[in-house]
């Protein structure tokens, strides 16, 4: 699989997976992304300079029955790639977050928002690495901020710190197009999560059990009973893998971060 290639173990026969990161310029997109999650928004379309017509159309273009499933890209440093994929079957449409490297043979599930719900996959240090580090002239969803908004669904934290998760989501709100007075308000809905409540992210220390010769997994665990990563994320893959990935999801690229005033294209 190459680094571009949509994940060839999230679509069942009989569908496919393309990217659709043209579907991030379409009015309604945002309070559209939200309503599995923050349903609210969607009554308030005007937050995003949108209207209800325009979330309507965006509802169709995401989560209707069209084949192939619309996915956005979001390259990481090594190769890996987080994909979001609206995996939408026809008796129960959903919003999957996994991570892919083309030396893997799967992929490691993150979270997923539908009806059998799981996650969150990312803690909030991880959130900003990965909203934060996209390559230089790769494919895919490269502003920052715009990676931050597509996150969140996926995110959960007991020990956000307040104040500069909302300032953060508050400017990337005002960059997707927010009046700068609404940002704040509005970011803080983001910290009230339906699917669950934050969990905490423990680090891997060495194993108790006598004799193994096993490492640490160099990633955090996650405490929250619904959440894939309540043990090691990307099962089956090297220690070396295991340590590029850690690298991908904790390191930011310098002067990258949600909410600066000098933006990439939000994709390519």
């Amino acid at each position: 699989m190459d680094d571009s290639a949509p994940p060839p173990d999230l679509a069942p026969p009989g569908f496919s997976i393309a990217p659709a990161e043209q579907l991030l310029r379409l009015p309604g997109f945002w309070p559209a992304y939200y309503v599995p999650t923050w349903d609210d928004f969607a009554d308030e379309p005007e937050l995003f300079g949108a209207d209800g017509a325009d979330v309507d159309a965006a509802v169709d273009a995401l989560y209707g029955p069209v084949d192939p499933w619309p996915a956005y890209r979001l390259p990481l440093a090594g190769g890996h790639v987080l994909w979001i994929v609206h995996s939408n079957h026809p008796e129960d449409s959903g919003t999957d977050y996994v991570i892919t490297h083309p030396a893997w043979s799967r992929s490691g599930r993150l979270a997923s928002i539908e009806g059998h719900f799981s996650g969150p996959g990312l803690s909030w240090p991880e959130l900003l690495a990965v909203a934060g580090s996209a390559p230089p002239g790769a494919e895919g969803v490269l502003d920052p901020g715009t990676r931050l908004l597509l996150l969140l669904p996926a995110f959960g934290d007991a020990d956000v710190p307040t104040e500069e998760a909302v300032r953060r989501i508050g400017d990337a709100l005002t960059a997707a197009g927010m009046a700068a007075e609404a940002a704040p308000g509005a970011a803080e809905r983001f910290l009230d999560h339906p699917f669950w409540d934050g969990p905490t992210w423990t680090p891997q220390g060495p194993s108790p059990l006598s004799g193994t010769t096993r490492e640490p997994s160099p990633l955090p665990l996650c405490d929250g009973p619904y959440s894939p990563r309540t043990v090691r994320l990307a099962q089956g893959i090297t220690a070396d893998q295991e340590r590029a990935l850690a690298a991908a999801l904790t390191v930011r690229h310098p002067g990258a971060g949600p909410g600066r005033a000098e933006r990439q294209p939000i994709a390519r």
